[in-house]
């Protein structure tokens, strides 16, 4: 999320009011008729937009309580500037759930060209299977920032027959086409005039107590704006009325003549001073402004009722001033005193970083004009610690909101950035910023400052997760030496220690060293136990099961950890998507023809931003794998060219070592065998066995994607000799680890070069320790994946005897290689044209654009179905997909 937000983990109730319909104002005029043509479900497409003040919050809402008390699914999302794709696809889906729409069984969807948001699709797909209305209302549509626009205009496009969107907002966003309904009758527009207040309006307004003269100058003076009239009322009600003659035309008029002209100077400067915090609570209000009345004097002014709106935080009260009021009030407060003005919000950041709401802090210290405040507050808040406390979106929110200058000044600060710089993927510019860091601050003490050390440390373990220092360089051995001596300090306190303990378990993960590494991160849990470690400690550790064959330990790590993401990282989306990662990886090796969709937003996540090198290996796997799958061999390299230039153009060492291997593997598979070693020797990857399962100088996913593909290379040019050498070292060396996922795939490997050297006995032997093998852990994908050579050594197997105890394995095994084998089925003319057209067609429209009637349409669908496998619309466009019936721009 963009810097000016809150994280959801520290302000659940921030989320909450995000996606709750506003209760009923206070003297709500009803309004059957215009409630009428407002509600959502009169057209596919209802837009509200009128300047602010006239109650188009107010109207949506009211029209949305109605459709929930009718039974009418209905989610509410309020917009801001902050809401970027990555936020607002997980607002809509939190909204929608909270209106009762559930996802859990709604599987993900492709990502069939860019731009097209998985998640959204899911939530899309999850509305269409209910079979009734629900409703999705956009309040404030004119705060939307501009990179989420297309994610509302996919809504507009792709919204199935029975979801209903409304839209309210000072302006209609540009690239959101909404004439186009409009136009074509599907969609009603509410305007400021339809939402300006009638003569006979007002009157019910003021409950029919004013008299005709006193009507009519309160229709004069408002000219039926709801806000000035809800103001005028407040005042009447109150006995404050000013009956003078003034006229208004602008809010801060009509605040200034009106609202404040009953309050005297000192209470007019304390409606001022309160303006300025977010939020605001008792606590907060007093330490501020020096008082401890501080609430108890904003009630007392009965002009101001119903201008305090309540937050909802499920524990401390809170409340904001109406949003127009308080920016009437910030604006005139800067513009009378603009020292106060800034010494108030130096007051509110300091108050802020008391209650560790650093992010808030940070922003009214640079409101104070203080940009140094802010770097001092987040240095107290830990520095790069926060990443460890908080994960990764509050460090990048907290990088953005400091200025060069304060980052030149403080060491502390530039260690920061350069972790910030990392996560987001610019490894060289986070390399060479911290080349620039001094590697000591003394101190009156002459022993320095212990936390110096403590951050570089942090960072320097960033670094290597982020893979921008290779595993087993002098770099990273130096830095588990320095990792380790500084968790056998007797002064460190727990927090810190378990951030190093976390760091040194990652190392040791990286390295094959799973024994240590579970042993380091059953210390940082002990020492420290954020949700950050537990969430991603979690996914290690499940990881680790899964490469040493426990299926069943993994799963229940990985779904620990989702429920942690789920609950502490919603607005995180590398800790959603590593979760739906790793269980897609599990998914890919125990039965391939299941992976068949990306995980939503993982590819998006590797070419956008940093992501660790874990997360980086399993997700190019599964993306990869899942294309070699289904006979896409071009798409895979693809993905593997994307991967590439964005590791070469980032930095990232490790990264572009593992991608360039699983590119070498992909162009072998093609047939591009020059390529592929070409490719090879431009990227210096070694040349001999024993250099290629060294874990001195690489990490075993780095191990594991060279030895494949240099195997790949040696069956390719017939060098058998070399490729034996090499396969038997790489089985060894995962035998000797426990990595069973590697083992595996060193005895397929194994299996198909024996097969093409033409030694059959060979062959069936190492296929006999793999079925051995299989028999523990169901890894099918390293046999399935050579299946033009496997299938032929399972059939050899099957035909001489197969042992009773492997049979099943084997005929299993058989039954994955022939359903891979990625043919096609064949389809009629008529068939292919009903089939080009499913992607965004109802069965009206398919049958008008081929002259068929409905009925001929369905007709050809259930052929489709039947011959595609599929139970469904979307399934038989995803298989289509799959297999290359469907063209990529459909």
């Amino acid at each position: 999320m963009p810097a000016e937000s809150f994280p959801a983990r520290a302000f659940p109730w921030l989320l909450r009011q995000k996606v709750t319909i506003p209760d009923r104002v206070a003297g709500y005029l009803s309004r059957p008729e215009l409630e009428k043509r407002a509600l959502p479900t009169r057209r596919k497409l209802s837009v509200l937009r009128a300047s602010g003040g006239f109650g188009k919050t107010t109207l949506m809402a009211e029209c949305c309580r109605r459709l929930r008390r009718n039974g009418v699914a209905t989610a509410w999302i309020s917009l801001d500037e902050n809401d970027e794709p990555g936020v607002l696809d997980v607002y809509i889906a939190f909204a929608c759930a909270e209106a009762g729409l559930n996802l859990d069984n709604v599987p993900p969807v492709r990502e069939t060209r860019p731009g097209l948001a998985s998640r959204i699709g899911t939530v899309l797909r999850g509305i269409e299977s209910l079979g009734r209305p629900f409703v999705i209302a956009f309040d404030e549509l004119e705060r939307v920032s501009p990179a989420s626009v297309p994610l509302l205009a996919l809504l507009l496009r792709r919204a199935p027959s029975n979801l209903h969107l409304a839209l309210a907002g000072r302006e209609i966003p540009d690239g959101l086409d909404v004439a186009s309904p409009l136009l074509a009758g599907h969609a009603e527009a509410v305007d400021t005039e339809d939402l300006r207040f009638s003569r006979a309006e007002v009157a019910r307004f003021f409950g029919l107590r004013l008299s005709r003269r006193a009507l009519a100058r309160e229709v004069d003076r408002s000219a039926g704006w709801p806000v000035a009239l809800r103001i005028a009322r407040n005042g009447m009600e109150h006995e404050a009325h000013d009956d003078g003659d003034s006229a208004y035309g602008f809010l801060g008029n009509w605040i200034e003549s009106r609202l404040f002209a009953t309050l005297g100077r000192g209470e007019r400067d304390f409606v001022l001073d309160i303006s300025l915090p977010d939020w605001i609570d008792a606590a907060l209000l007093d330490e501020v402004l020096q008082r401890n009345d501080s609430m108890r004097r904003f009630e007392s002014m009965a002009a101001l009722t119903g201008l305090l709106e309540p937050l909802s935080d499920g524990g401390t009260r809170r409340w904001r001033l109406h949003p127009l009021v308080r920016e009437h009030c910030a604006g005139q407060r800067l513009r009378e005193d603009p020292e106060r003005f800034a010494a108030i919000h130096r007051r509110i950041a300091a108050a802020l970083a008391k209650r560790r709401e650093t992010i808030a802090a940070m922003r009214h210290a640079i409101e104070g004009r203080d940009p140094f405040l802010a770097g001092r507050i987040l240095e107290q808040a830990g520095g790069v610690r926060l990443w460890i406390r908080n994960g990764v979106p509050e460090l990048q929110r907290a990088n953005r909101l400091l200025t060069e200058d304060v980052v030149a000044e403080s060491p502390r600060l530039k260690l920061l950035r350069s972790m910030a710089l990392a996560l987001a993927g610019r490894g060289n510019e986070a390399q060479a910023l911290y080349r620039t860091c001094p590697r000591s601050i003394p101190s009156s003490d002459g022993y320095g400052d212990f936390r110096y050390p403590l951050e570089d440390l942090t960072v320097r373990l960033g670094l290597a997760l982020y893979g921008v220092s290779p595993v087993g360089s002098n770099w990273s051995e130096t830095l588990a030496c320095d990792a380790a001596r500084l968790t056998a300090a007797a002064d460190l306190n727990p927090a810190k220690r378990g951030g190093i303990e976390y760091g040194l378990c990652i190392l040791h993960f990286l390295k094959g060293e799973f024994d240590a590494a579970l042993d380091r991160l059953t210390a940082a849990l002990e020492s420290s136990g954020t949700d950050y470690i537990a969430l991603y400690g979690g996914i290690l550790h499940g990881q680790i099961d899964f490469v040493r064959g426990r299926l069943e330990d993994a799963r229940t790590h990985f779904r620990r950890a989702r429920r942690v993401a789920g609950k502490c990282f919603l607005l995180d989306p590398t800790a959603m998507t590593s979760c739906d990662v790793v269980q897609h990886e599990i998914a890919l090796e125990c039965n391939p023809a299941s992976a068949a969709a990306d995980p939503p937003g993982v590819l998006s996540a590797l070419t956008g931003h940093g992501v660790p090198f874990s997360y980086f290996a399993t997700a190019s796997n599964v993306l990869i794998g899942a294309r070699l799958r289904s006979g896409r061999v071009d798409k895979a390299l693809a993905v593997a060219d994307k991967l590439v230039f964005r590791s070469r153009s980032a930095g990232s060492t490790a990264f572009l070592r593992l991608i360039v291997a699983l590119r070498v593997s992909v162009l072998v598979i093609a047939g591009r065998v020059t390529e592929a070693e070409r490719a090879w020797r431009r990227d210096a990857l070694p040349e001999a066995p024993a250099d290629c399962v060294d874990l001195t100088a690489q990490s075993w996913r780095e191990m594991e994607a060279v030895s494949e593909a240099r195997a790949r290379l040696s069956i390719a040019r017939r060098r058998w000799k070399e490729g034996r050498s090499l396969l038997r070292r790489l089985r060894s060396v995962a035998a000797e680890l426990g990595i069973r996922t590697v083992e595996m795939r060193a005895l397929a490997l194994f299996v198909s070069l024996e097969q093409q050297a033409g030694h059959t006995q060979a062959s069936l032997r190492h296929l006999t320790e793999y079925l051995r093998l299989f028999a523990e852990a169901p890894y099918a994908w390293p046999l399935v994946r050579d299946r033009a050579t496997c299938a032929n050594a399972l059939r050899m197997y099957l035909d001489l005897g197969a042992d009773a105890s492997h049979r099943q394995a084997a005929c299993s095994l058989l039954a994955m290689c022939d359903a891979d084998s990625g043919s096609a089925p064949s389809l009629s003319e008529r068939e292919l044209e009903v089939l080009h057209r499913l992607p965004g067609r109802r069965d009206k429209e398919i049958a008008a654009e081929l002259g068929l009637s409905t009925h001929g349409v369905r007709y050809h669908l259930r052929s489709l179905f039947a011959k595609l496998g599929a139970g469904d619309r979307a399934e038989a466009v995803r298989r289509a997909w799959d297999m290359g019936l469907i063209p990529d721009d459909s």
